[in-house]
């Protein structure tokens, strides 16, 4: 399902959902006024459907929750798409996981009641929506039946409306890590939830992580056996350079120019121990890379789009010097290993988004109107041209990328 669609169904259709809903909910608690401070939660829930990479970043506070209520079930709620990023994470059953489909608006309708019929027979005590101000999951989040329900609430602020359907209200903080406003909802509940706004606490840099992710000696030796079949020459001693250049990226604005990555893989396989590997999701529009491979016209240089496993791809990391990307899905993913990272941010911000690793450079242009991709404007913007991107030169990324190699 194309993205602006989206955005415009869960405007005209979330809204009006969402205040009804309210209504309803206040008519309730005013006949049966909600008690929830003395629950001690059996089954949690975390609902994020969207992005693969802020399920990563959702590790914490997931971790946090078992650390809290080491009895209790927890499962977690995302499009069908993103699920592998929970998978990997190995922190919550997989049958525990549960799955929507997106790739159509009837897929999406169908999947909804079917999810929600199953939620409600589940009795999820707690349900933690970790979406930023989507009236869809504030909805889907009422409707699942769980007595306490978190998530960002928009108080004072214009334009972000998604009801007032959570029993703890969180307030946004655009100026922390996303890590650790994941860890606010969290942590409210064990706050007051009569404190306005929550969360009155505050989370350190020690309190974000994500975990590691190894790969075994046989998984290894498969995807060598993979990229020997694009290149008998390659071997433990070659120096693997991983590009992702956003081939099928759903934000076209956080690409960097194609052309770039190009010039960019020209340059770095002129030392003739590097080979260079693409990988990604393959674009019925835009191709698979091949455009790419015959511009480059080199033996070294192996098109894996559309071609790898998310498994696959944490194999790949692990066994490769270095990943270039802009900032996506597959950075997060690359955190969980001991990959190097060179992530080009634009128009979202690293304070926000940088992946969870110390062994990492952030390239940012910093200009003025950057970040214009965020919570406030359903990361809509009207920018067509992403200079914060194009002023990120070539040069500037090949520097960072010889320090590795």
């Amino acid at each position: 399902m194309k993205i602006n669609f989206a955005r415009s169904m869960d405007h005209w259709f979330g809204i009006p959902i969402c205040f009804v809903l309210s209504v309803f909910c206040r008519i309730k608690k005013f006949f049966i006024p909600e008690r929830f401070e003395k629950i001690k939660p059996k089954k949690i829930m975390f609902l994020e459907l969207s992005e693969m990479g802020s399920a990563i970043l959702a590790y914490s506070a997931i971790k946090k929750t078992k650390e809290m209520y080491p009895q209790a079930k927890l499962y977690f709620w995302i499009f069908k798409e993103n699920q592998d990023s929970v998978h990997i994470l190995d922190i919550i059953p997989k049958e525990n996981v549960i799955v929507m489909r997106s790739n159509n608006f009837s897929s999406l309708i169908i999947d909804t009641i079917k999810n929600l019929w199953r939620v409600r027979r589940e009795k999820i005590d707690v349900l933690i929506d970790m979406e930023l101000f989507s009236r869809f999951s504030s909805a889907l989040s009422y409707l699942s039946g769980a007595k306490i329900r978190v998530g960002f609430h928009r108080f004072s602020a214009e334009g972000l409306y998604r009801g007032n359907l959570q029993t703890h209200k969180v307030s946004y903080n655009p100026y922390m890590h996303i890590s650790k406003d994941f860890l606010a909802l969290v942590n409210s509940l064990k706050a007051n939830s009569q404190n306005v706004p929550l969360l009155k606490e505050s989370i350190t840099n020690s309190e974000t992580i994500v975990p590691k992710v190894k790969s075994s000696e046989e998984v290894k030796e498969n995807i060598f056996r993979k990229l020997k079949e694009f290149n008998g020459q390659i071997s433990k001693e070659s120096k693997l350079i991983v590009l992702n250049p956003g081939i099928n990226e759903t934000l076209p604005l956080r690409k960097w120019p194609i052309k770039n990555y190009i010039e960019l893989s020209k340059k770095l396989l002129i030392n003739p121990s590097v080979f260079v590997i693409i990988v990604g999701v393959e674009s019925k529009v835009l191709g698979n890379g091949e455009v790419m491979y015959q511009e480059i016209s080199n033996s070294r240089f192996i098109n894996l789009i559309g071609k790898t496993s998310v498994k696959e791809l944490i194999c790949l990391y692990n066994i490769s010097t270095l990943l270039i990307s802009h900032d996506s899905g597959a950075v997060n993913l690359a955190s969980l290993t001991e990959i190097n990272i060179v992530v080009l941010f634009g128009p979202e911000t690293p304070s926000l988004y940088a992946p969870l690793t110390s062994k990492k450079i952030v390239l940012y242009s910093n200009l003025a109107c950057s970040p214009c991709i965020t919570a406030y404007n359903h990361r809509h913007s009207q920018c067509r041209d992403n200079q914060c991107l194009k002023r990120i030169t070539v040069e500037e990324v090949y520097k960072s990328a010889e320090r590795y190699i």
